[in-house]
């Protein structure tokens, strides 16, 4: 927000010296030149921005495997995450936010309806080291693939046990020597159906036995509207923790026996919304 303000206040005195100029002093005048100009110098630095992540995320070479996370890539992916949600009207409400202790990492746990969903984890963890195990198609995407491998993104073949296998260690190794937490959603895709959730692919939930660290079991709720409503109308996203579940809790349970039991909690969750 400070930028918009820096630029209004730019335009404001440049419209007013435009209108002393003229010999034009009219308020209105004034007050028109000065959106005017907001506006214009809005979108064109909105398009030179995206036009150097452009740039930049073209000289990434995907084929090299990322030995070191570049945090300049990590914090400009946050960054921009915020500044869609800004441009699209898209207002992240959080809750239970505060049970996460974020100075050590956890295996984040949501739902998945939209591809909003990353955003307002990322707006509700601002200023957490937060990675996502995404499938292949999102390192396809112009900007966001190249982003999103200099992270330190995890792209999962989900068709592929071994290469999924690879992955599911790679995030084990992070959580445990990078101290940085790991997002995944358990369905394995956005749910487009009716159902309140997909069924859930338990292997993820391994990564938090092996690396010893808390899950943290989060809804988010109304992402699947603001793509239809994207500038044109203000969408409140609601971002809930409901559960931070300690190691210890998990220590002797079966994976898939840690997966019914999460998934039943977002379930009843949900459906509690639903009829409310």
């Amino acid at each position: 927000m400070t930028i918009f303000v820096i630029i209004l206040a730019l335009s404001a005195c440049a419209s007013a010296l435009l209108s002393w100029a003229l010999g034009t002093g009219a308020i209105w005048w004034i007050c028109l030149r000065a959106l005017l100009l907001f506006c214009g110098a809005f979108v064109a630095l909105t398009l030179l921005y995206f036009l150097s992540l452009f740039i930049i995320a073209s000289l990434v070479d995907q084929r090299k495997p990322v030995t070191r996370v570049h945090h300049g890539f990590r914090k400009v992916t946050a960054e921009t995450m915020r500044f869609i949600l800004l441009l699209g009207r898209i207002r992240v409400h959080t809750e239970g936010v505060e049970k996460v202790d974020r100075t050590k990492p956890f295996l984040l746990i949501a739902n998945h309806r939209s591809n909003f969903d990353p955003f307002a984890a990322m707006q509700a963890f601002k200023g957490t080291e937060l990675v996502y195990i995404c499938k292949p198609a999102i390192f396809k995407i112009p900007v966001a693939g190249g982003f999103a491998h200099m992270s330190g993104f995890l792209s999962i073949n989900r068709e592929d046990n071994r290469e999924g296998l690879k992955t599911i260690l790679r995030a084990i190794d992070i959580l445990k020597e990078e101290r940085t937490s790991v997002a995944v959603y358990p369905e394995g895709t956005r749910n487009k159906t009716d159902a309140d959730l997909l069924p859930f692919r338990a292997g993820a939930f391994s990564m938090a036995k092996r690396a010893n660290v808390p899950i943290v079991v989060a809804c988010t709720e109304h992402t699947e509207d603001a793509a239809h409503r994207f500038l044109l109308k203000r969408t409140d996203v609601t971002f809930k923790v409901l559960d931070v579940i300690p190691p210890e809790r998990i220590a002797n349970l079966h994976t898939t026996e840690i997966s019914d039991a999460v998934y039943a909690q977002m379930k009843a969750y949900i459906n509690r919304k639903e009829r409310n």
